[in-house]
C-alpha cells in the first residue's frame, strides 16, 4: 500500500511541475538574479521603485526614470568620473604637502566589467518590467503572496545553469557505469549463491540420498532409530566401552572405599561425554566434490567444507548460502 500513496504523491508532484510554463520560469530566474545581485528579499517592485499596488501608469513612468539611471553609458561615465575626483577628506585626515595630485584612472578591464554589469542590470530592468507591465503581473502577484516553490524542476535548472556536452557525458559516464558496476555485483553474487547451494545439494543427495538430508534423522522413513550401526568398527567400540565399564566399576569401588564418590562421578560423566562424541562422529559423512574438494555432512544437513591451513591442519567451513553479503549501491560509488 505504501508504494501506491508513494507514486500518487510522485505523479501529483511531477503534475505540479508540469504545469509550469515558460513565463514562470522567467519569473523563477529574474527573482534568483535579483536575490544574488540586488539583495535577498528584492522585489519586483521594489527594484523598479514603486509600490505593489502601483498603477500601470506609474509602472511605466518609473520604468522610463529607472532606465536613465542604469543606462550603460551613464554608468560609464559616472565610474570613470568617479575615479578622475580626489577621495573626499575627512576630518582627522593630514594634510598633505602642496602639489599636483593625480587621481590614477580606471583601466580598460574594470571599465569593460563595470559596463558588464551594468548591461546585465540593463536588461533585468526591461524585462521585469515587461512583466509587471503585461500579463506576467498577475502570475508574479500570485507567487509574491502565496510563496514561491523550492523545487523548480528539472528542465529550469537545466535551463538556469546548462551543462556543456563534457559535463554530460560525465554525468552520464557515471550513471551508466555504476548502474553497469552494481548489475555485475549483484549477477556474481547470484552466481556464488546458487555455486553453494548446487554444491550443498549434491553433497546431501551423495550422503544421505536426497536434497533435505531427512533420510539422515533416525526414525524417519524406516530409518532406524539405532544410532550405532552393525559394523566391525562398533564391535570394537562395544569391547572397548565394557572395558571402560569395568575399569569404571574397580574405580567407584575403590573411591566408595575411601570416600571419594565425587570424583567417581566426575569420571562418569567424563566417559558418557567420549561416548556422546563417538555417536555424533558416527552420524557425519565425508563426500568428495566434483572439483576433488572434500565435504563433511552431519545428521541435520550441514555441509562443510574440509581445507588444509598454511600449518597443515585441517580446518572444516560452514556452507551457506545466506552469509554471502549481498551487494549494496554504495559499493559501487
Amino acid at each position: 500500500m505504501k508504494w501506491y500513496f508513494s507514486f500518487l504523491l510522485w505523479g501529483g508532484l511531477l503534475a505540479h511541475v508540469a504545469s509550469w510554463t515558460t513565463d514562470d520560469y522567467e519569473i523563477f530566474r529574474l527573482r534568483d538574479e535579483l536575490a544574488a545581485f540586488e539583495g535577498k528579499d528584492v522585489t519586483f517592485y521594489e527594484f523598479l521603485g514603486v509600490k505593489t499596488n502601483a498603477p500601470h501608469e506609474e509602472i511605466i513612468k518609473a520604468h522610463r526614470r529607472k532606465s536613465k539611471q542604469l543606462h550603460p553609458d551613464k554608468v560609464k561615465q559616472a565610474f570613470i568620473a568617479s575615479r578622475a575626483k580626489p577621495p573626499p577628506k575627512k576630518r582627522d585626515q593630514k594634510v598633505k604637502k602642496p602639489g599636483v595630485h593625480v587621481s590614477k584612472a580606471p583601466s580598460e578591464k574594470e571599465i569593460r566589467e563595470i559596463v558588464n554589469k551594468a548591461n546585465d542590470r540593463y536588461a533585468r530592468l526591461g524585462v521585469i518590467a515587461e512583466i509587471l507591465k503585461g500579463s506576467g503581473r498577475e502570475r508574479y502577484d500570485y507567487f509574491l503572496a502565496h510563496g514561491f516553490p523550492k523545487w523548480k524542476g528539472s528542465g529550469y535548472y537545466y535551463n538556469r545553469f546548462k551543462p556543456g556536452l563534457g559535463t554530460v557525458l560525465c554525468g552520464l559516464f557515471v550513471l551508466v557505469g555504476g548502474l553497469a558496476h552494481y548489475v555485475a555485483m549483484h549477477l556474481g553474487w547470484k552466481r556464488q549463491k546458487s555455486f553453494v547451494e548446487t554444491y550443498i545439494r549434491h553433497a546431501r543427495r551423495a550422503a544421505w540420498g536426497d536434497d533435505s538430508a531427512i533420510g539422515a534423522i533416525p526414525g524417519i522413513d524406516g530409518v532406524a532409530a539405532n544410532p550405532y550401526p552393525a559394523t566391525s568398527q562398533d564391535d570394537g567400540a562395544t569391547t572397548l566401552n565394557r572395558r571402560q565399564k569395568r575399569l569404571q566399576e574397580k574405580e567407584s569401588r575403590k573411591e566408595k572405599e575411601s570416600g571419594r564418590l565425587k570424583g567417581s562421578k566426575k569420571s562418569i560423566e567424563s566417559t558418557q561425554a567420549k561416548t556422546d562424541s563417538a555417536v555424533r562422529s558416527r552420524a557425519r559423512k565425508r563426500v568428495q566434490a566434483e572439483n576433488g574438494k572434500l565435504l563433511i555432512i552431519d545428521s541435520a544437513g550441514n555441509v562443510f567444507l574440509e581445507e588444509e591451513n598454511e600449518n597443515g591442519e585441517k580446518e572444516e567451513y560452514l556452507l551457506d548460502p545466506d552469509e554471502i553479503p549481498k551487494p549494496t549501491i554504495q559499493q559501487t560509488l
